[in-house]
This record gives C-alpha cells, structure tokens and sequence, in this order.
C-alpha cells in the first residue's frame, strides 16, 4: 500500500479501510453483540437455576415458614424470667 503523501500513512488501517461511519457501525455491532450475548448468559444462568431449584407449590412451602403459627394474647409463662423479680415471692 503507498502513502500518497496526505497524511494516509498516519491513519490506522482499519479507519483507512472502512471510514468514519463503517468504523462507528462495527463498534455498535460488537456492543449489540455483546449485550446479546449477556442476556443470553443470564437466560441460560436463570434456566439452568430454575431447572435445579424449583419453584414450591401452594402446598409445598419452605424450611422454616410460620405454619401453624396462632397470636395469643395468653402468657403461656415460658418466656418468663427464671430469676424471681424483687417483689416476687421466692
């Protein structure tokens, strides 16, 4: 390739070769590329979970969930101090 002495040499080959706008829609396409390959990754990630862990059913339900559990007002006495207070009888 000769330089014709405008200053082509100093321009890199592949702004040379494409121009301005061909340079901008190539990089364009590398980001709508890589988005694309992020949602496709994070898809794959969230399938593969979902494969692994299903989600419960209404009837199923998680270790530790409050089943059965009722509010009383009643003092059932168990979480009760078990030092006497001082006007408490010992």
């Amino acid at each position: 390739m000769e330089a014709c002495g405008c200053g082509e040499d100093q321009i890199p080959r592949m702004l040379a070769e494409f121009g301005v706008l061909g340079v901008a829609g190539l990089v364009l396409a590398i980001l709508v590329i890589m988005t694309l390959a992020g949602w496709l990754l994070t898809s794959a990630v969230l399938l593969f979970q979902r494969w692994r862990h299903p989600p419960l059913t209404v009837d199923e339900h998680a270790p530790g969930t409050l089943d059965g559990f009722t509010w009383t007002t009643e003092d059932p006495g168990l979480l009760r101090d078990p030092r006497p207070g001082p006007d408490e009888p010992r």
